[in-house]
């Protein structure tokens, strides 16, 4: 179970040898344990974009085509808190067929250069079942061929961004076992207020040999488990 907001705070503030947060006292924070509410959230921030395809951040999502819509915004397709989008995950499904199909992903220039013309006929006469997947400079997700039907359903997912815990009660997405990770980070953050330089940089140091650990276990075995 995840610890909540709370007691990665409190964790945090026991290692430094301070007074320690209750849920009644949680709103009348002051110091030092101000500053660890800071941290904490710095610290599950750290983490979450020292990679960009952490799998405990990944959303999936889906969204309905609309006949003749061919560009999409992020926030219309429910990709509110994106931190990346994966561009090879889309597919989509035509109600009267259960068969999924990989759309593939190409650059806007390659768009541009080859299918933005056709797709912007006026007549709409080029309209018909999507086979790519751009985005434009607006980050607008578009589909080429335009879609020419209401009836299909794209899915695809992304890499949120982090939150900010604010609650006691709060959880974040970080894994159980990686919750130290957290503490060490905002330890970091603790110690260069102090001014404690040595302590500061053991907690750096022991920062980025946890994020190694945690892109083995969590990354390179995933990637290896897709290849095999």
């Amino acid at each position: 179970m995840a610890s909540s907001y709370l007691v990665l705070i409190n964790n945090v503030l026991r290692d430094l040898n301070e007074v320690e947060l209750t849920s009644s006292t949680f709103s009348s924070s002051r110091g030092i344990q101000t500053a660890v509410k800071d941290y904490v959230n710095r610290g599950i921030d750290d983490i979450i974009n020292a990679d960009t395809e952490w799998p405990f951040t990944v959303i999936n999502k889906s969204f309905t085509t609309a006949a003749g819509t061919r560009l999409y915004t992020r926030s219309a397709i429910g990709a509110t808190n994106t931190k990346t989008v994966d561009f090879d995950s889309f597919t989509f499904l035509e109600a009267s067929d259960k068969k999924e199909i990989t759309l593939e992903y190409i650059t806007y220039s390659e768009y541009l250069d080859n299918y933005h013309e056709r797709d912007t006929d006026p007549t709409g006469n080029s309209r018909a079942i999507p086979v790519y997947v751009y985005e434009d400079p607006q980050n607008n997700i578009g589909l080429s061929p335009v879609p020419d039907k209401a009836t299909y359903t794209v899915k695809y997912y992304y890499y949120a961004t982090h939150t900010a815990l604010s609650s006691a009660t709060d959880t974040s997405s970080i894994p159980t076992r990686f919750e130290n990770v957290i503490i060490e980070r905002a330890k970091y953050y603790s110690f260069t207020l102090r001014g404690d330089v040595q302590n500061a940089q053991l907690a750096q140091m022991q920062f980025e040999k946890s994020i190694k650990r945690m892109r083995v276990e969590l990354i390179n075995k995933q990637l290896y488990m897709r290849a095999v």
